[in-house]
């Protein structure tokens, strides 16, 4: 063959081959972190019966700092409202986690950063997402560490996914998969909050409530039905579409509420409507639909779609009225293989 003609094959056989590389980089979508799971625990991680449990079935998440480890339980607290660092300095403290199951429990663990998911060690090992057996009638009280880059305040909470492993699509079963969470606040150096800003609110409109009450809840698209009877516990999705959804909130109290709202799937923080957090003010009687969309993954099977709410951002702990980590419900997005 010509040197020429040659020469100009291969070229055209680079192009062909640079250009699939650009179709498959823009297509493509981004896998799932592996989880790191922890099945052995070092020496810093301990397992005490100090303290019991309030519940059959509760889930407790709270910190404690590594001078007040030899204080009982009973005698010191596991909500603690604020912790003081150095800056440029990692936050580093005891997690503690029990449950009131009888038999090991199983958790997915994660961390959030200005409302932002965020890499963090869990006795010593690092990972977005750890998975755990909370062993029953102990308290855990387990090494963890956060970097923090920025001085200033910043709002943390630790989130634990119950039983990440079961997929079932029953309404019962759904309505069960809830979440254990405590926020704290950090403060880097100083506690000023100029460097923290969230989105711009979402505003509840006038509306006759009654009493049912809404923080964040995932409902099918409007089909002229009413909200609640459009609740998303479980539905069929195509690999990698667009899954349509909105997201209701209604206030039947007095008080106004403010609040962020996380999209996550498959216990990754992911976009809805646009954004990654979402920002809603809820006046007395008022309601609110917002209209969005996640993209969904392309494996095949059971997929986990969840909204996290989390009052009175950037508010003194002392002040907020929760400073716990709530979930209205974790739905299930099912991919089914070809025929």
């Amino acid at each position: 063959m010509h040197t020429g003609l040659k020469l100009l094959l291969l070229l055209s056989f680079v192009e062909v081959l640079a250009a699939c590389s650009t179709f498959n980089s823009a297509t493509s979508f981004p896998d799932s972190v592996e989880w790191v799971r922890h099945t052995e625990w070092s020496t810093g991680t301990r397992l005490t019966k100090w303290s019991e449990t309030k519940g059959p079935t509760s889930l407790f998440v709270g910190f404690v700092r590594p001078e007040d480890r030899e204080i009982p339980p009973d005698r010191r607290t596991n909500l603690i409202t604020k912790f003081q660092i150095q800056a440029g300095q990692p936050f580093t403290t005891l997690l503690i986690l029990k449950s009131g199951y009888v038999e090991p429990y199983p958790v997915l663990v994660s961390v959030f950063l200005d409302y932002m998911q965020v890499n963090f060690s869990l006795d010593d090992q690092r990972g977005l997402l750890h998975y755990l057996e909370i062993m029953p009638g102990v308290d855990m009280e387990i090494p963890v560490e956060v970097p923090i880059e920025t001085s200033g305040w910043h709002d943390l909470f630790v989130v634990a996914f119950r039983v990440p492993d079961d997929h079932p699509t029953d309404q019962p079963a759904r309505l069960q998969l809830g979440v254990g969470g405590l926020r704290t606040v950090i403060c880097a150096s100083d506690c000023a909050l100029s460097a923290q800003s969230v989105p711009e609110a979402l505003v509840g409109q006038g509306a006759d409530v009654h009493n049912f009450n809404a923080r964040a809840f995932p409902l099918l698209p409007d089909d002229g039905t009413p909200p609640k009877h459009r609740r998303l516990f479980w539905a069929q999705a195509s690999a990698g579409e667009m899954f349509e959804l909105e997201l209701w909130a209604r206030n039947p109290n007095n008080e106004l509420r403010d609040y962020l709202v996380l999209p996550l799937l498959d216990f990754q923080q992911t976009s809805f409507a646009g954004s990654k957090m979402l920002h809603l003010q809820m006046p007395s009687g008022s309601e609110l639909l917002v209209p969005g969309s996640v993209q969904v993954p392309i494996k095949t099977g059971v997929h986990e779609l969840q909204f996290l709410y989390i009052s009175d951002p950037y508010h003194s702990l002392d002040g907020v009225t929760d400073s716990t980590i709530q979930s209205a419900l974790r739905s299930a997005l099912v991919i089914e293989s070809n025929p």
